[in-house]
């Protein structure tokens, strides 16, 4: 377990949200492991067949969003509000100063290489960017739309739960049980 030291700076920018894109990179992310604990077997075994018709299973989104280690910071903007939408987010990769990606996926670079689609993106992020949301919001559609609402409910618990413990026994037994990213 990790240990997060936060200044008082630091206490006083703490929001908790819920990130549509943190979900597309972790959800992807399981899919690709090929293990899972049962309680998400059933939707493995809908989402697999809808992404290898689509062919993302080999695609952009495979190629950043790796079986295991660093996924690009470019991919996951700090949200701005309690619950943007994923198209709000979307923007926001899209925005990103192109430094900015080449850093990311340098540091990516760095620890497991770049694929073609990936040294495309950090040769030239802002015209590899949009193809990279396109496919974001094609899995996005066949993978987590369907079934966001019951998602976003077990995800506003979380962040009801964790506020709570802040709320009741302070930052100190928040940043002992949280996993950085």
């Amino acid at each position: 377990m990790a240990e997060l030291r936060f200044s008082v700076g630091d206490l006083a920018q703490t929001r908790f949200a819920v990130s549509p894109m943190w979900e597309v990179g972790t959800s992807f992310r399981l899919l690709a492991s090929g293990s899972a604990h049962p309680v998400h077997r059933s939707w493995i075994e809908q989402v697999r067949p809808r992404l290898a018709a689509a062919g993302l299973e080999t695609g952009w989104l495979a190629e950043v969003v790796g079986p295991a280690g660093y996924v690009p910071d470019f991919l996951n903007p700090a949200p701005t509000e309690p619950a943007p939408t994923l198209a709000a987010e979307l923007v926001r990769v899209l925005a990103t100063p192109a430094a900015e990606v080449r850093r990311d996926l340098d540091r990516l670079a760095g620890e497991r290489g770049l694929g073609p689609r990936l040294r495309a993106l950090r040769a030239e992020p802002q015209s590899r960017l949009p193809r990279l949301t396109e496919e974001i919001h094609t899995y996005w559609e066949l993978a987590l739309a369907p079934y966001w609402v019951r998602i976003r409910a077990v995800l506003d618990a979380e962040v009801f739960h964790r506020a709570r413990q802040v709320a009741e026994y302070g930052v100190p037994t928040f940043s002992t049980t949280c996993t950085p990213r």
